[in-house]
């Protein structure tokens, strides 16, 4: 239990939305539907859950790999996980395929799945570890999607001003909650 909420406050604490700013894009994109939300934080938590796995293997195999040529064996992995992930959505069904097909095109390639990658790196951890901080980053990104999903028609309606109203709104939100987790994260 103490270790399930551990987890669940790194996930809202040490969120990839609010302390690093990765994924804004695909999270204001998903904000605006209440389909695309629970598509996109399902691919984006299998993404960097598995990723996180592969690429531990992959440093622990390759130590001497150059940090230029990280990121291309990570996006060579990412590539790998959505023919992989596509082959097993079709395999399960048709259905299942049409409907989650266009989350792992979005989800894929997003700079918070690779991102969590190149951070777990860093962390130079265990196996689990890898799995758990992806994990972590899995369930930050859809906690972070929904934060924004529930005050998205108030940032884009007619009473916020017509200069900061959307995208805008939406930046400056993610802006000031990021520094109140920071603060909260320091306390």
């Amino acid at each position: 239990m103490n270790n399930l909420l551990s987890m669940l406050l790194t996930a809202i604490t040490a969120n990839l939305i609010f302390t690093k700013a990765l994924g804004i894009s695909t999270i204001t994109a998903s904000a605006k539907s209440k389909t695309d939300f629970v598509g996109i934080g399902l691919m984006v938590t299998i993404l960097t859950t598995l990723g996180c796995g592969i690429t531990h293997g992959i440093n622990r195999l390759l130590p001497a790999l150059d940090i230029a040529y990280r990121p291309v064996a990570y996006i060579l992995v990412l590539a790998v996980l959505y023919v992989f992930l596509l082959v097993f959505l079709h395999a399960v069904g048709r259905p299942t395929f049409y409907r989650f097909r266009k989350y792992v095109h979005l989800c894929t390639f997003n700079c918070a799945v690779l991102g969590t990658l190149l951070l777990n790196a860093e962390q130079n951890g265990s196996l689990s570890a890898s799995l758990r901080f992806g994990l972590t980053a899995g369930l930050g990104f859809v906690i972070g999607a929904w934060t924004l999903k529930a005050v998205y028609p108030k940032l884009t309606s007619d009473r916020v001003p017509a200069s900061v109203r959307g995208y805008p709104a939406i930046l400056l939100y993610i802006g000031i909650l990021s520094m109140a987790l920071y603060a909260a994260n320091i306390i």
